[in-house]
């Protein structure tokens, strides 16, 4: 399916709009072919992404938009359902291309989690590039539907969700592809989805738990 206006197909233009890739000039294009269609069209879009990401089973394509599901569907398990962040997390960690797609990849290997403070949270601890130096770099895994603890940041926190999905002790939801800006000084707690373990690439300048010794 393509517009008048555009050669590349709406359901790659629809996506990368999502994943925050599409150039400007082409999101304010791709707004104004949809117009009111734009709201309804990005829900399934995302809807698509947070099923590839999460690896789930295959399920009824929607009406909407079958060839996109059809192409999400067809790489939902391995390492590639996480191909892409790949040019997101290079930007959040500032490495290479490359040495992000390898680190995603190394996700699936059960050797590559590490145990932390909590039976229900494994990390993968990274060395970021000199953008993100004297920063806590890495991935966090917390096991679907518990609870990552109430915690101060000491300085700014920056999240990409890779898989999964929570809830804000602020009332916000979380899913697939969103970006995270905490500041210093800010508190919270939040709950990963029921239906997969959320996993998220951070950035993080130091934070601290009550009653917890994370040295």
């Amino acid at each position: 399916m393509t517009t008048a206006s555009h050669n590349t197909p709406l359901d790659d233009r629809l996506v990368e709009y999502v994943l925050d890739t599409l150039p400007a000039e082409d999101r304010v294009q791709l707004e104004r072919d949809l117009g009111p269609r734009l709201g309804s069209e990005l829900a399934v879009t995302r809807d698509a992404l947070s099923l590839l990401a999460a690896a789930l089973p295959p399920v009824q394509p929607s009406l909407h938009a079958p060839a996109l599901r059809a192409r999400l569907m067809s790489s939902v398990h391995g390492p590639a359902r996480f191909a892409p962040f790949i040019d997101r997390l290079a930007r959040l960690i500032d490495v290479a291309a490359e040495r992000a797609r390898e680190l995603l990849a190394s996700l699936e290997r059960p050797e590559t989690w590490l145990p932390s403070f909590s039976p229900n949270v494994a990390l993968v601890h990274l060395l970021g590039g000199p953008a993100v130096a004297g920063a806590d770099v890495g991935f966090v895994r917390v096991t679907a539907g518990t609870t990552f603890p109430p915690h101060r940041h000491l300085g700014a926190e920056h999240v990409l969700v890779l898989q999964g999905s929570y809830s804000d002790s602020d009332g916000s939801r979380v899913r697939v592809g969103d970006l995270v800006h905490m500041p210093a000084g800010s508190s919270h707690h939040f709950t990963a989805g029921p239906d997969a373990d959320l996993i998220y690439a951070v950035v993080v300048h130091g934070f601290e738990i009550e009653g917890q010794d994370l040295r």
